[in-house]
């Protein structure tokens, strides 16, 4: 008896892992299956089965011919923080930090703090900044 029951233990032990491995290779199809664009072929045929007529649907993203947005004109920004360097209101060091930021699209007043700057040297860089946008802004009536 106890001969079966090793067998039919190692049996049971077998179809579960196996019963597993298939749970867990369904997941990952799925998941991937779930993650994969549809495709718009897909539309058409229901689209036909429900008797529409059979027009593609338009795609959601734009062209490519479509033009690229104009380039950010940072210079305004970098004069300004250039002038505060030349008035020695803050270091070259400084200045080329503020410059980064600057091209990277923001200026953060924590991450000026962590590399050193004083108070009175954020203030004149928020200071010169603003400045600057104000002077780029179109007049208003």
């Amino acid at each position: 008896m106890t001969d079966k029951n090793g067998k039919y233990t190692r049996l049971r032990h077998t179809v579960t892992g196996a019963l597993a491995a298939l749970a867990a290779v369904g997941a990952i199809a799925g998941a991937a299956a779930l993650a994969a664009k549809p495709r718009a072929k897909a539309n058409v045929h229901a689209a036909r089965a429900n008797g529409s007529p059979t027009k593609t649907p338009t795609s959601p993203v734009p062209g490519k011919t479509r033009t690229p947005p104009p380039a950010v004109n940072h210079q305004p920004f970098l004069s300004a923080i250039q002038q505060l360097v030349d008035d020695r209101t803050i270091t070259v060091t400084e200045g080329q930090t503020v410059d980064r930021e600057i091209q990277a699209g923001r200026v953060d007043t924590d991450t000026l703090a962590s590399h050193g700057f004083t108070q009175t040297e954020l203030q004149a860089v928020q200071q010169a900044l603003g400045n600057a946008k104000r002077a780029l802004a179109p007049n208003a009536p």
